[in-house]
């Protein structure tokens, strides 16, 4: 179990440099000074006041606390079967604990999770839970659930009819179903709401491409999400599929694997969001991948995997707005960093990739006059690693020191 090395105090961090994300550049011998729970001042070569205990980081670069807008918290690559059918709602809460703080350790000192593999609402217990300081973790938006079709993404397809088994997450057909869906998920404290509008990789009979909502029942789950004032997403691989929720004006969109021109165009001209989601179809073709899947499966994985890499580098190129999600769940805890490499494989500028995983962000999820940025006034979410992680991305693993709301809970100074 994490636990706080220092409360609430005064503090100047300093390093050789820090990431200023609201301006896109970095600032050399940075100053962060924090004062209880906010940021009193961000800059270079500050004056330090007076009785501000001094932390100094030496060749390491500071940053905004980062997010993953793509976190399944109950799903673990080791023992994925026993993680969705043979664990009790309170088993998965508690495994999804250890994993926030997994994370939290990692410098993300935010998640959303847009569903996850349980059928009562955990997450949302969870989030009230650290919110109200009874556990460290990150701060949490959350789906508590995947909305489905019959047979999709989301559904037991390869299991046998008689068994009678539950799909991963709600099963929902018909604009009349949708809509009732959409308030219970409302009702008991959903963030976002997320369905499954396309096929998707790791569920055994369908295909990505395809879509599975008809555009009518993606228009009614928008609306309804945001006449209540809550936003709304889609796992969606497929080129229709994007479409379909751009249409409807959700506010993210997951994966856009197979994204076209027209997807492109009707995204960046809505400002919905992209969350990518790289590394997770790598991590499934790994020989030593422990999660013992369907040759089918892997093969999905690496058809896919071309595919994601060439229509990332459009989106990017098309300045379509990215939040930056890793699927984390699919690979190891406390690997939420993996994706900054591949999205600067696929040309994002280092600086953008972590403004995705900032400030964008916190502007998709509401909360940028809250955190996102070091900036005063702001909550004191602050992450320093190890280098210059400007000119290597990788050195985004090697993190030195994590505070959430001005709260030490990783500190190793050089």
């Amino acid at each position: 179990m994490i636990s706080e090395i220092q409360g609430r105090g005064s503090y100047a961090i300093r390093a050789a440099r820090a990431v200023d994300v609201l301006e896109g550049k970095v600032v050399k011998d940075a100053v962060v000074l924090v004062e209880g729970d906010r940021i009193a001042a961000f800059g270079s070569n500050l004056t330090l006041p007076g009785g501000a205990e001094s932390i100094d980081l030496g060749n390491a670069t500071l940053m905004p606390g980062l997010h993953d807008n793509h976190c399944h918290l109950m799903m673990d690559p080791l023992d994925l079967d026993a993680v969705v059918y043979k664990r009790s709602s309170a088993r998965k809460t508690l495994d999804a604990l250890v994993n926030a703080q997994k994370t939290l350790w990692g410098g993300f000192t935010f998640v959303r999770v847009p569903g996850d593999c349980e059928w009562q609402y955990g997450l949302v217990d969870l989030k009230k839970y650290i919110a109200e300081g009874l556990a460290l973790g990150p701060r949490m938006q959350v789906a508590p659930h995947y909305i489905s079709i019959t047979g999709g993404h989301g559904d037991a397809n390869d299991f046998a009819c008689d068994l009678c088994m539950k799909g991963i997450g709600k099963i929902v057909d018909g604009v009349d179903a949708m809509r009732q869906a959409v308030r219970e998920e409302i009702k008991y404290g959903a963030d976002w709401i997320k369905l499954f509008a396309s096929g998707g990789v790791l569920s055994m009979g369908d295909d990505p491409s395809h879509s599975h909502y008809t555009l009518d029942e993606i228009r009614v789950a928008a609306e309804e999400a945001h006449r209540l004032g809550k936003k709304i997403t889609a796992h969606a691989h497929g080129a229709q599929a994007v479409k379909y929720c751009a249409e409807a004006g959700f506010d993210s969109v997951e994966h856009c694997t197979l994204i076209d021109d027209e997807g492109l165009a009707m995204m960046k001209e809505k400002e919905i969001y992209c969350v990518p989601t790289l590394y997770c179809l790598d991590f499934i073709q790994e020989p030593a991948n422990p999660m013992n899947l369907h040759a089918s499966i892997i093969q999905k994985a690496k058809e896919m995997r071309g595919f994601q890499r060439e229509h990332f580098a459009k989106i990017v190129q098309a300045g379509v707005p990215v939040a930056y999600g890793t699927d984390i769940g699919v690979f190891p805890h406390g690997q939420n960093w993996r994706d900054f490499p591949c999205m600067v494989e696929c040309g994002m500028e280092p600086v953008a990739a972590i403004q995705s995983a900032t400030i964008n962000s916190a502007r998709m999820n509401g909360i940028d006059a809250e955190v996102g940025a070091l900036a005063r006034g702001l909550k004191a979410d602050v992450v320093a690693v190890e280098g210059d992680a400007i000119q290597d991305v990788n050195l985004l693993e090697k993190v030195r020191f994590v505070m959430k709301d001005g709260v030490v809970v990783r500190r190793e100074e050089g």
